[in-house]
């Protein structure tokens, strides 16, 4: 199959869209943004949107590439909008695993409109759709993720984690994206290879108020490996940027936890404390949030810890005593 993009064009802007109103007026008529946008996942008019992170609940949202799925397979999207608009342009951010998946659906479409999709990657879609809901925290068995390619398919990824977001990385988000569009490629021509999982979180914090503080050493395997290990509250430590600063996630294990991890009351501690008043560094959802993916966050693990320890343990505390059962 061709190894060029024929039916899309990603574009990389110099900033994230602020909102519907900003992508709508600069991003052409039949444009696709791909968690680009601090704002809702949706359509309006001829503008789509395919995100999971701003205005949404996060349990009950499907990954991009999920989202832009259904939207090919059901909706016959790129078909329609080809007809109007060749190539589509679609805007991207990075080029995280969901990312990377979603432009291989827009580019690759026909294998998803025929009758018959292949099997493998129906499983990749729907595998990555479980992990991205939760924030890489869902419970998996490793050798599977091994044995079915899926760990191989991503490890493009890798190169763009440890580096972070930066100015003037578009060559690299856009590479990043074909090289796993290529990876996919082979999976489905039957030349898949292997990627083991050998790396290996390291634990800064283990707190008694069941959260933990880890080190991922830009590598997206140790969130896996955190998860099979039974882990749910998460600070993550994703890695420490050539400038100093560092790039963090949050990921709340379950909805169901009583409040005992209140992840909107530490965005707002964590970013009072941060050394850019009036900067927006940390956001996200209920169950999965972090830093701003370009700024970054100038605050040590340990300072990190200092914050929210005292608001984690309120609430742990308050879920179970007497009074509040």
């Amino acid at each position: 199959m061709e190894r060029t993009f024929q039916h899309i064009a990603l574009e990389v802007p110099p900033a994230r869209f602020e909102n519907w109103e900003h992508f709508v007026r600069e991003a052409p008529e039949y444009s696709i943004g791909l968690e680009v946008m601090d704002d809702t996942p949706g359509h309006r008019g001829h503008h789509v949107h395919f995100d999971h992170h701003e205005g949404v609940i996060r349990e009950a949202t499907m990954s991009a590439a999920m989202q832009a799925y259904i939207a090919v397979r059901q909706g016959r999207l790129m078909e329609k909008w080809l007809q109007r608009r060749r190539p589509v342009p679609v805007y991207v951010w990075n080029a995280d695993q969901d990312v990377c998946l979603a432009a291989f659906v827009l580019e690759y479409h026909e294998l998803l409109e025929r009758a018959e999709v292949k099997p493998l990657l129906r499983w990749i879609v729907q595998y990555n759709n479980k992990i991205d809901v939760c924030g890489g925290l869902y419970p998996v068995n490793l050798d599977e993720l091994v044995k079915s390619h899926f760990t191989w398919v991503f490890e493009p990824y890798l190169q763009q984690r440890i580096r972070g977001k930066t100015q003037g990385d578009e060559a690299l988000v856009k590479d990043t994206i074909r090289e796993v569009c290529n990876r996919l490629l082979d999976l489905i021509e039957g030349n898949a290879g292997v990627a083991p999982i050998t790396v290996q979180p390291e634990i800064l914090y283990a707190s008694p108020y069941d959260f933990v503080i880890a080190n991922e050493k830009g590598h997206p395997n140790c969130r896996l490996v955190l998860a099979a290990a039974g882990y749910t509250n998460l600070i993550s430590l994703i890695c420490t940027r050539p400038n100093g600063r560092y790039t963090y996630s949050i990921i709340r294990g379950s909805p169901y936890d009583d409040d005992v991890f209140p992840v909107p009351k530490l965005l707002e501690a964590l970013d009072a404390a941060e050394d850019l008043p009036g900067a927006r560094i940390w956001g996200g959802s209920n169950l999965a949030a972090g830093c701003d993916s370009e700024l970054g966050s100038s605050l040590h693990w340990t300072k990190v810890k200092e914050i929210v320890e005292p608001i984690i343990e309120e609430a742990y505390l308050a879920t179970s005593s007497p009074a509040s059962r």
